[in-house]
């Protein structure tokens, strides 16, 4: 006796693309919503050229960018891609140490400021219990990092 096959037979089998199609999806807004944050996260800042220092290697820090603002207006301070007005950084600041201590502070000041800038931001981040903070610069073109000390100093 013969059997009858309800789905005919197909040389290459049946394959469901939908699961995989799904995973691709998912992949592709991960990726663009990480690349977004990315790019958030590292504002475009004018940072000062300085030929000494060492490479430090990435920690679990807290990025604060000061940039120029409005014609000649009080300086911007931007912690994570939001505005944070002057009156509030010192709480914003103590909310993030809270959150996770020993937090490392990088402050990212543009170039074309004065200093008083950053040291209004410096100020805020001692009264707000940070135990270390760090400026960040730029290496000029050709320059190479020093080497690391025995305890991470150059």
């Amino acid at each position: 006796m013969r059997r009858r096959a309800f789905h005919p037979s197909h040389p290459f089998g049946k394959i469901n693309v939908t699961p995989m199609i799904d995973v691709v999806m998912c992949l592709i807004v991960f990726y663009l919503i990480v690349g977004k944050l990315a790019a958030d996260q590292r504002t475009s800042v004018r940072l000062p050229v300085s030929n000494t220092g060492i490479v430090d290697k990435p920690q679990d820090q807290l990025m604060i960018n000061i940039l120029p603002g409005a014609e000649a207006g009080p300086a911007r301070i931007v912690i994570g891609a939001v505005d944070v007005p002057p009156d509030s950084l010192l709480a914003t600041i103590r909310e993030r140490v809270a959150a996770k201590p020993g937090l490392v502070v990088e402050l990212r000041g543009s170039r074309d400021l004065s200093y008083s800038a950053v040291a209004f931001v410096v100020r805020a981040c001692k009264e707000a219990g940070v135990e270390s903070v760090r400026l960040a610069t730029e290496r000029p073109e050709g320059a190479r990092p020093l080497p690391a000390g025995p305890e991470g100093q150059p």
